[in-house]
């Protein structure tokens, strides 16, 4: 008897919760014709003068990588390798640039790191300004020689 006022009850109350299961549910949906607002901005070139550090002259680092930099977080770029080490470069001489890095990239004698060597000129910026009409031309001109691809190139406005 127990059993069956048990199984009259648990019967009970599963109808009960499958009852409470129904969702209502509503949908709309609308459409438009949608004008998108787009805006541009337009910035004059600047120009800055590079002023080498004739105090430090050449300059020669070496930097360490262990394995996990280079090939994990650098993904064994080498383009990013040699950014890292011109960044790193930059900041030992409290420069804004190394003008003509060269750059020798090895294993270390271990095998378990690498190591990478920059040498070059550190630099600074100095005399920022915005580009007058010389320099315009300047612009156009080494666009129009650096730029192998014609469709590339984008027009310097006056």
């Amino acid at each position: 008897m127990k059993r069956q006022i048990l199984t009259t009850a648990l019967l009970a109350l599963i109808c009960t919760g499958a009852y409470a299961q129904r969702d209502k549910v509503k949908i709309q949906d609308t459409q438009a014709r949608l004008l998108d607002v787009t805006s541009n901005a337009y910035v004059k070139p600047l120009t800055v003068e590079l002023k080498v550090d004739k105090t430090k002259g050449r300059i020669r680092d070496e930097w360490t990588l262990t394995k996990e930099q280079a090939e994990g977080e650098m993904k064994g770029d080498i383009v990013n390798i040699r950014s890292y080490a011109v960044y790193m470069s930059s900041q030992k001489h409290d420069a804004d640039v190394i003008v003509a890095a060269t750059f020798n990239f090895r294993t270390n004698d271990e095998g378990t790191g690498y190591l990478i060597t920059v040498v070059g000129y550190p630099a600074t910026f100095e005399n920022w300004k915005t580009a007058d009409s010389s320099d315009l031309e300047w612009i156009r001109m080494e666009k129009t020689l650096t730029t192998n691809d014609r469709e590339k190139i984008s027009a310097v406005v006056k």
